[in-house]
């Protein structure tokens, strides 16, 4: 576990995965993974997702994973930063991922928006394929053998061995807070939380209400 959401057990929007059609707000299934993608070391600019993670490269070297580490932000703080971020900059709009089972949250993106491409790996959720996006440590999710994910880190046999788990999809923080419940941490930001991530931020500062 990621350790950076705390899964409350009675929650009952959260069920056990079957094959059965739910309605968005309590939709929990296991999303498929396409076929990892041979590795490739060539920089790509032309789709959006290219972009968005070049974006998100740029984030990462100004040191925005250390706020994580150090505990100063958490997933669901991270995440609707970036959910907000990406809406407003590249105008496609994310979904946020919560994933009981890991205690952690992420986006997802649908392929039809950000342009198709093998680079990074795909998940198919109720017919419709998607990326994910970590905003932890920010990057646009690719296959990765002996995959950590903390704090406190756990071992992983791939990245797609970790995001490959039950899910819950929210069209935005709003709809996070009102599915997650009763776990401790929630997906809204404060104006201090505003300044501090907005000095990692390249451009389009994103407004969130």
């Amino acid at each position: 576990m990621s350790g950076c959401l705390y899964f409350d057990e009675s929650n009952p929007k959260v069920i056990e995965p079957d094959h059965t059609v739910y309605p968005k707000t309590t939709l929990c299934c296991k999303a498929q993974s396409t076929p990892i993608p041979a590795p490739t070391h060539e920089l790509y600019e032309n789709l959006v997702i290219d972009n968005i993670s070049s974006d998100l490269n740029n984030f990462q070297k100004k040191g925005w994973q250390d706020l994580y580490e150090r505990g100063e932000f958490d997933c669901s703080r991270m995440t609707t930063y970036m959910w907000d971020h990406i809406r407003n900059k590249y105008r496609i709009a994310p979904e946020i991922v919560i994933a009981p089972d890991r205690q952690h949250a992420w986006l997802a993106v649908r392929v039809v928006d950000a342009g198709d491409t093998q680079r990074y790996l795909q998940w198919t959720i109720k017919g419709i394929k998607y990326y994910y996006i970590e905003a932890t440590v920010p990057q646009v999710v690719k296959y990765e053998t002996d995959f950590y994910m903390g704090p406190p880190l756990v071992r992983y046999e791939s990245s797609a061995d970790f995001y490959t788990t039950k899910i819950i999809l929210a069209d935005d923080p709003v709809d996070a807070n009102t599915i997650a419940g009763k776990w401790f941490n929630e997906f809204r930001l404060t104006k201090p939380d505003l300044d501090k991530l907005d000095m990692y931020a390249i451009s389009s500062k994103p407004q969130i209400t």
